[in-house]
């Protein structure tokens, strides 16, 4: 008997930037079993092409299919009509005008390339990687193929959201936060599945801090902490700046990190938190890395990772890899980090926005090491049960397997595909 071809699936990755979901999607790449799925992937940028074929297993088919962005037209036009619709009484009709022009001059010249490199391949299903996008939803229709969507976060809730989110087939959502947000668009939950992004465990382990201390001139005992992400508000940078003082009140020779950079549009943002440092006394210990293509050996340097962001996170993957990697993890407890975290069994929760208790959540940990070594090691093992690739493959195979109707995938681990149908 032939064995059956490989099914081809369309993975569209429409990030602006080489982040999270880029990585995520790598990661699932690399485990998905090439002998029943084809992936053929397009990306909105070169820069997620090139690590993608450096870190997702044996290289696909790659295609570049840039995001296209608001006409300037349109948005002048939206400035205009709304509120001339609110004066005038004129309705969602003419407030919905600049809409259907990005639609008409932008979604669709985006679904025709993206048609072309489907029909090329005769893909069967379409996996869009950034949750709602309208290209995506249109091309699977004009295809007549199911689409998944997986959801990485806040959604605009809109009438239009909401009409074209019902033909997407299954919304797969990055923890129960983002279910809920999902469940807010009007999408019924049996539509709705819960697969938490992966963590590559045998990327991110425990290692030497060695080479990574002696480049900042710090000795092997001296104690360091540190947030990891783009400089953005959102993120909490000014709440683990203050915190950070409160810690280095009761050490003095600890280190804080602030590891990433910021967007042009946030260069305001990051001088800001330069002056915050200087006016709090710290400047002299607190480390801005700027963009680091290393971060993984920058986390081996830290023994405490905060994520005290000031607004929900979905998921937080940082948390993830640092629980990995052996470190203890204070986080803000709203969206997904109390998911991931119980507190002071596998790391500690705390209020967001609030300095004092995220100062003292980092103080416990780098002074009473037993408890932080439990932390630790609690951490890594629920990293290491609950988020591994296989897990997370095995889940999303199920997925495919059912919309495209094909049984030769092994069911995913049955506690993982129960949280998305409860």
């Amino acid at each position: 008997m032939t064995a059956k071809a490989p099914c081809p699936i369309l993975f569209i990755e429409s990030s602006r930037g080489l982040g999270g979901s880029t990585v995520s999607l790598c990661h699932l790449l690399s485990g998905l079993d090439r002998k029943v799925f084809e992936p053929i992937v397009v990306f909105a940028r070169e820069d997620q092409r090139e690590y993608a074929l450096d870190h997702c297993g044996p290289a696909p088919e790659t295609a570049i299919v840039p995001v296209s962005r608001t006409l300037a037209v349109s948005a002048a036009l939206r400035a205009v009509v709304s509120p001339a619709a609110r004066i005038r009484g004129l309705g969602p009709a003419l407030s919905a005008l600049p809409a259907l022009l990005d639609d008409l001059f932008l979604t669709l010249p985006t679904v025709a390339r993206l048609y072309r490199i489907a029909r090329a391949h005769r893909v069967r299903c379409i996996h869009q990687n950034n949750g709602f996008d309208v290209a995506s939803i249109v091309l699977a229709k004009l295809l007549r193929v199911p689409i998944l969507a997986y959801q990485r976060g806040r959604e605009w809730n809109s009438p239009a959201v909401r009409f074209f989110s019902r033909f997407v087939d299954v919304f797969v959502a990055n923890s129960q936060a983002t279910r809920e947000i999902v469940l807010g668009l009007g999408i019924p939950p049996a539509r709705i599945r819960v697969v938490y992004p992966p963590v590559d465990v045998t990327t991110f382990r425990p290692g030497d801090a060695g080479e990574a201390r002696r480049e900042f001139g710090m000795t092997a005992d001296q104690p360091c902490f540190g947030i990891i992400g783009s400089l953005r508000e959102r993120k909490g940078h000014r709440v683990f700046l203050h915190a950070a003082a409160r810690v280095m009140r009761a050490l003095p020779t600890a280190r804080a990190f602030i590891i990433g950079e910021a967007a042009p549009k946030d260069a305001a943002y990051k001088k800001e938190l330069f002056q915050l440092a200087g006016d709090l006394g710290i400047r002299d210990r607190v480390v801005f890395t700027g963009f680091r293509s290393d971060v993984k050996e920058l986390i081996q340097l830290l023994d405490v990772v905060a994520v005290p962001s000031i607004k929900p996170e979905p998921f937080g993957r940082v948390i993830i890899e640092a629980m990995a990697m052996g470190k203890t993890v204070v986080a803000s407890r709203a969206g997904g980090p109390p998911e991931i975290i119980t507190h002071e069994e596998n790391g500690l929760l705390v209020p967001p926005h609030e300095e004092e208790p995220l100062g003292a959540a980092i103080t416990r940990l780098l002074t009473e090491p037993e408890f932080a070594t439990q932390i630790a090691a609690r951490g890594q093992q629920e990293a290491r049960r609950r988020f591994s690739l296989t897990t997370h493959v095995d889940a999303m195979q199920e997925i495919y397997a059912g919309l495209i109707g094909d049984d030769r995938t092994p069911r995913a681990v049955a506690a993982v595909a129960q949280e998305g149908r409860s």
